[in-house]
């Protein structure tokens, strides 16, 4: 069972949060954080109300107290092993901290919609570096992807072990689909005698990059969302708060393509470029509500020093221009795709860092930068809380400047005058909270799978398979009926259950809210406590895209929780192009009834198991004699990031089909009885040999464990 404890937002939120380090806008007191170093970079204590200047929409504020917080840095008890010594047993358990002992709480984000394989196992390995020289007692950090869900990979912890391990279950699942720095590609026919097929060759191209723009702005737009559910969960959380995302794209705008490609026709929609309208909405959410947090936002790139000319891996037109403009574009599309890193950055006073190649670099001045700030407050006047004519709050800018020379300082650039609104801890549902928490509970183990499908009557779907380790539960003796022939008592629980989809916007999409009565006795509750109680839901969605499932799960004589996150991906097969469903796995021995871990929920798989995998495909074409379809299947079997088996293509022509219907296509790989315990993913790769050359792939994973007993 995966599992993540729900400790920050309803523990900390229970206690009061240390005075120094609370953020807050109220109608008396408006409190920032001030980051001043000197010319070396290095932090500047000793600063008084007389040392700076604040400003709110270019009006000088009255500050009423400035303080420095600092907290000294504290010695890690692992530094004096040698540095042979395997992390297994050089980094030993710690103990929980105490809000008050809380030195840094860093989130890291990994934005591996964006991010390709090689660069995602650079920013893994500077990962692991910093946490196993880096990561001191007093700092507590979580790893989130965005692809993942939220809180997929672990919860906060000092737990440098869990930490690890976090690290190493990073996947590869990069959706986004246009990288700015590809090879450049070239298609004969836009040079070709023929002015109009050149011009039609031409159009297809550039309709083709600006859907995948749209896309990319769907995307990002979902990404930026789940970072902003992360971050209302850190509001309460101690110490100095930040977030480190890792991402190749935050693209804010698109140059117009008309420009940079002769002869192309500006009256194509998007040929003039424009704004990512969804990617700013989701920034300058985020914007405010890291604000507000007290969150600072440090943007790393991943992609590190780049040659941005012609290189050895392009194909460009021998037309000089033409081969000249697609450079440019490539330029302008690499460095717009950093607009939205480094205005994060900005935005929340934190630093942007791009190219370069030291990645454990930028997590260390990151983590060092908030070794000690200012926190300035000020009195606000009547105007800070005015509304505009539509009735909502003004967004003011921020401006705040030192009087002693060769200091630097940042700061929040802006706020929302909207007074804060203190939680009510007592008041909240562990329920709701397990469910809006950015962080995984697990007093009651859950584990999610969410399988898209396409159904005959009502279009797309999810099906949410949810698996309950019900020794969460408590269960309680109930006396069998008195004309129950047996007479012996049952096992009775009582669970309310939340499962919610939400959108790429952060919008609840559909959700299911129940109370479930569980009664068993005898070998039925002996078979649920060793395999777990399985359920499966239905949640039909209208429109394609990437969506967030969570699920939540409360005891009502307890009211212990239990919540897990997945992400899930829609495509669109209106538009007839080659698409799967997700990859089901299961274990042979499951399907014989000899075994329930191999079930598509728990997906455990042991030594020696076959594994059996399936999947529908969606547009299939047909070859142009006869009615098979000309498919190609290939696997590839990857543990910790490597591949460690691929199949070999597979020739898949089934007689019969009808083109436009699903069709199913299943397999089985045997696993060693000496394969290595671990986290492994099955990748399902399909082919379309009929289709047009850019839409002939599909590719769906499913991820499985392998224990070695």
């Amino acid at each position: 069972m995966l599992a993540f404890v729900l400790f920050a937002s309803t523990c900390l939120a229970q206690q009061d949060p240390p005075q120094d380090l609370a953020i807050r806008v109220n109608v008396n007191l408006i409190q920032i954080d001030v980051t001043v170093l000197d010319k070396s970079r290095q932090h500047v204590p000793g600063l008084t109300a007389q040392d700076f200047d604040v400003f709110r929409d270019g009006k000088r504020q009255v500050i009423k107290k400035v303080l420095y917080v600092s907290k000294p840095l504290l010695t890690d008890p692992t530094k004096s092993l040698s540095s042979s010594v395997s992390i297994a047993s050089a980094v030993a358990p710690v103990k929980q901290l105490q809000a008050k002992d809380v030195r840094r709480t860093m989130a890291i984000f990994i934005d591996d919609l964006s991010i390709d394989f090689a660069n995602l196992s650079y920013t893994r390995d500077a990962l692991r570096k910093f946490v196993e020289e880096q990561l001191l007692p007093g700092d507590i950090l979580a790893i989130y992807s965005s692809s993942g869900g939220l809180g997929l990979f672990q919860q906060f912890t000092t737990d440098k072990r869990a930490i690890l391990a976090g690290i190493d279950r990073m996947r590869l699942r990069n959706l986004n689909g246009m990288d700015s720095l590809a090879p450049l590609t070239y298609n004969p026919l836009e040079d070709d005698a023929s002015a109009s097929i050149a011009q039609m060759a031409l159009d297809q191209r550039m309709r083709e990059e600006t859907a995948m723009r749209s896309r990319q702005d769907m995307l990002t737009a979902g990404m930026l969302s789940t970072a902003a559910f992360i971050v209302r969960g850190l509001r309460e959380m101690p110490g100095r708060k930040s977030m480190v995302i890792f991402s190749e794209s935050m693209q804010l705008s698109d140059t117009p393509q008309a420009l940079n490609n002769p002869g192309a026709n500006s009256m194509l929609p998007g040929a003039m470029g424009g704004s990512r309208d969804r990617t700013r909405q989701a920034l300058q959410s985020l914007i405010d509500v890291a604000n507000r947090s007290g969150v600072t936002f440090y943007t790393v790139d991943p992609r590190g020093l780049q040659v941005l000319g012609l290189t050895a891996l392009d194909t460009v037109s021998p037309d000089p221009r033409k081969s000249q403009g697609r450079i440019n574009q490539r330029q302008s599309d690499y460095f717009s795709s950093q607009d939205g890193m480094a205005a994060l950055a900005d935005e929340t006073g934190g630093l942007f860092f791009a190219n370069t190649n030291d990645l454990g670099r930028a997590l260390s001045e990151a983590a060092n930068d908030q070794d000690g700030y200012y926190l300035v407050a000020f009195q606000p006047d009547e105007e800070t809380f005015e509304k505009t004519k539509q009735g909502q709050a003004k967004n003011h800018k921020l401006s705040i400047k030192i009087r002693r020379p060769g200091l630097k300082v940042r700061f929040r650039k802006s706020f929302a005058g909207i007074a804060d609104v203190e939680p009510n801890a007592a008041n909240t549902n562990p329920l709701v909270s397990a469910m809006s928490s950015p962080f995984r509970s697990v007093e009651i183990p859950v584990k999610l799978t969410p399988l898209y499908l396409e159904a005959d009557k009502t279009g797309p779907l999810i099906r949410a398979v949810l698996v309950l380790d019900p020794k969460g539960l408590k269960f309680e003796d109930e006396a069998a009926a008195t004309e129950d022939k047996d007479q012996t008592p049952w096992k009775k629980a009582v669970a309310d259950e939340l499962v919610m989809l939400y959108d790429q916007r952060g919008k609840v999409v559909d959700q299911v809210s129940q109370t479930q009565t569980i009664r068993m006795r005898k070998a039925g509750f002996e078979n649920a406590m060793k395999n777990g109680l399985t359920q499966v839901l239905d949640i039909p969605v209208k429109e394609p895209g990437p969506y967030q499932l969570r699920a939540a799960v409360m005891d009502t004589k307890t009211r212990h929780t239990g919540s897990s996150a997945q992400f899930v991906f829609v495509p669109d097969v209106r538009n007839k192009q080659l698409a799967m469903s997700d990859v089901t796995v299961a274990a042979e021995a499951f399907l014989q009834a000899k075994s329930a871990d191999g079930s598509p929920g728990l997906r455990v798989m042991h030594g020696g198991d076959k594994l059996t995998y399936g999947a529908y495909i969606y547009n299939a074409k047909l070859m142009k004699e006869g009615s098979k379809p000309n498919l190609e299947c290939q696997i590839i079997l990857y543990r910790e990031g490597k591949a460690v088996y691929t199949g070999k293509k597979t020739p898949y022509q089934p007689e019969g089909h009808v083109e436009g219907r699903p069709m199913l296509i299943s397999g089985s790989l045997s696993l060693g009885a000496k394969i290595a315990a671990g986290d492994y993913v099955l990748q399902v790769a399909i082919r379309d040999l009929e289709a047009p050359k850019k839409y002939q792939f599909a590719m769906r994973s499913a991820d499985f464990e392998v224990r070695v007993e």
